[in-house]
């Protein structure tokens, strides 16, 4: 049985008063998005699905591919660790890994049919989302109003153009800048 949300409208229509502040608020609506993508997924035939996967295989997806090099650069980790998802990508056949034709050091990584039916599932996942939350704010009678605040809000949020990526974000603020796991000057040897 769960719990009422922080801040929902009950069938009154009212407001209840939210126990939680916004960062949590936030975290808890990341972890139900990708809860639904999740089902989502399994639910197109996709059930092992890890975090960066749909990441990797984006980043794979022109017809040149990529390498190895390239996917930890892009992930912010060290060429060791994109070795290990890229093996693990093509342990499920989601890709294909051959020696790259510009260096006989590299990689070249390659998506399969499987890896590219991935990519159309979890896309025609994310639509399917973004209609059932358009569907449930409207119940609400916030409609695309609500969805437009909303995105507002994630604006504001965002920090403008000078993104930090997660990876970064969360390296920095576990174990500051010396973590050898991905702090900057790690990163900085992939180069």
């Amino acid at each position: 049985m769960s719990s009422p949300r922080a801040g929902a409208a009950d069938d009154a229509g009212s407001r209840r008063e939210r126990p939680v502040g916004l960062g949590t608020a936030l975290r808890r609506a990341w972890i139900g998005y990708q809860q639904r993508l999740d089902r989502a997924m399994a639910d197109a035939g996709f059930d092992e699905r890890r975090f960066p996967d749909g990441r990797v295989l984006r980043l794979c997806s022109e017809p040149a591919g990529s390498t190895i090099s390239n996917i930890g650069r892009e992930l912010g980790m060290t060429r060791q660790g994109a070795s290990k998802l890229v093996s693990h990508l093509q342990d499920r056949g989601y890709v294909s890994v051959a020696d790259s034709a510009t260096s006989r050091r590299e990689k070249a990584v390659t998506l399969s049919e499987l890896g590219s039916q991935y990519l159309g599932a979890q896309r025609s996942a994310v639509r399917s989302i973004e209609r059932d939350l358009r569907a449930e704010l409207g119940g609400t009678g916030l409609g695309e109003e609500g969805l437009d605040v909303l995105y507002q809000l994630l604006d504001v949020l965002d920090g403008g153009d000078d993104q930090v990526r997660m990876r970064t974000y969360l390296s920095n603020a576990i174990v500051g800048a010396g973590n050898p796991y991905g702090g900057p000057e790690r990163r900085d040897r992939n180069r």
